[in-house]
């Protein structure tokens, strides 16, 4: 049995209204989306990393080999500059989420907000995940990121 439920153009300051019109799991998968970058935002890797199996692959927009499990994605995220520019606002917007089960399907956009000055000011990034469920939480198993330009 499968559930899917569509809310174009909801920002994630409507996080609230959007899971309000989600069925439960579709909403709790979304609701482990927003905390991922809820994380990213707040510097808590431990936060992030609570919503994402040990073993998950992903495409990451601006590393090219397929990251495969924790300690690959550790060694990418050591590697990146510290003194980068840093989004101030992720904004994840226009959900498409297909429940099978114990697996969830997830396309959206994501909105990167940089602060005034950086280069770009903004990047819009197509996302797609793979999430399972583990017992009452949903873990991403793979993601996607494809940078728009």
């Amino acid at each position: 049995m499968w559930t899917s439920r569509h809310a174009f153009g909801t920002p994630l300051s409507a996080a609230h209204w959007q899971t309000q019109r989600m069925a439960p799991d579709e909403a709790a998968v979304w609701q482990a989306v927003n905390a991922i970058y809820a994380g990213f935002l707040a510097g808590d890797r431990p936060a992030i990393d609570r919503n994402i199996a040990p073993d998950a692959t992903m495409w990451d927009s601006s590393y090219e080999p397929l990251i495969r499990g924790k300690s690959e994605l550790d060694a990418v995220r050591d590697a990146r500059p510290a003194d980068g520019a840093k989004p101030t606002n992720l904004e994840a917007r226009e959900p498409v989420i297909d429940v099978y089960g114990d697996v969830a399907l997830v396309r959206h956009l994501l909105v990167a907000t940089f602060p005034p000055g950086a280069e770009p000011q903004e990047i819009r990034i197509r996302n797609t995940s793979l999430w399972r469920r583990s017992g009452e939480t949903w873990q991403c198993v793979h993601n996607h990121e494809d940078v728009i330009s």
